[in-house]
C-alpha cells in the first residue's frame, strides 16, 4: 500500500491533522494531498482545530457520499 493510499484510507475513517499525517503515514504535505483528492472528485472536509499548545491547524477528512 502506498503512503497516499494509506492516507486516503485513514482520512475516510477519521479527522487528521498535518502532525498526525507525518507520524502515521509519513506524509509531509497533507493539504497538498487533500487538494489532489479533491481534484480527483472526492469530497474532502476541513475544519480548524486548536492543539493543546494553543496552535490552530486544519484537520481533514474524506466525507462519505450520501446514498
Amino acid at each position: 500500500m502506498t503512503k497516499k493510499a494509506k492516507l486516503f484510507s485513514m482520512l475516510g475513517r477519521r479527522w487528521m491533522t498535518p502532525l498526525e499525517a507525518v507520524a502515521e503515514c509519513g506524509i509531509l504535505s497533507l493539504s497538498q494531498r487533500c487538494g489532489e483528492f479533491r481534484r480527483a472528485g472526492h469530497t474532502v472536509a476541513d475544519k480548524w482545530v486548536t492543539l493543546p499548545s494553543g496552535s490552530r491547524v486544519k484537520a481533514y477528512k474524506i466525507a462519505r457520499a450520501k446514498a
